[in-house]
């Protein structure tokens, strides 16, 4: 299963498929308050399918937008997260879903870690950083973090996969459902 699953809250309910989505790339536009909520707007950017057969791939698409339309909702507001937007879309051969949610406390933000002098976020050595407005430190055994400073108000990165994984793209499937 792609890493990047873990990194997208929107498609854990998707553990049960004989194949598993792989998101290639995630943009993170994150605003903090000074009363220590704020609100996260995630893209998921080419949402893919490891299925080996077509039957499998559309299996795949049919859980991802059942569980995009009933679990998100449920399951961010377990993690203390208020969902204020989603939306699917393709741009070309490429499937997209945004994710905007809001938060009371900062350590509710889908990837921040929280320290008394700093905010950050850790990239595994797998994935690598196409942009970002934090400050880059290479951490020691392989990765990055991508650090701000506490009092930081918006803070935005991209990532990726180093290596594409084989999988097929979900956007042929996507025929502008509502959502």
């Amino acid at each position: 299963m792609s890493q990047q699953l873990r990194a997208v809250p929107v498609l854990l309910l998707l553990a049960v498929l004989p194949g598993c989505l792989q998101v290639t790339m995630t943009e993170h536009r994150i605003t903090l308050n000074k009363d220590g909520g704020g609100e996260h707007r995630l893209r998921m950017i080419d949402i893919r399918s490891d299925g080996a057969t077509d039957s499998a791939v559309a299996h795949d698409y049919r859980i991802m937008m059942s569980s995009f339309d009933a679990g998100v909702t449920k399951d961010f507001e377990k993690q203390g997260r208020t969902v204020v937007d989603k939306k699917l879309y393709t741009r070309g051969d490429t499937l997209i879903a945004e994710l905007t949610y809001s938060f009371k406390e900062v350590a509710a933000a889908e990837g921040l870690r929280v320290r008394d002098d700093e905010l950050f976020v850790v990239v595994p050595p797998e994935r690598e950083i196409v942009r970002s407005n934090g400050k880059i430190e290479e951490q020691k055994g392989g990765g990055w973090r991508i650090v701000w400073d506490r009092d930081a108000v918006r803070l935005l990165y991209v990532i990726r996969d180093r290596v594409l994984p084989p999988g097929r793209s979900l956007a042929p499937y996507y025929r502008g459902e509502k959502r």
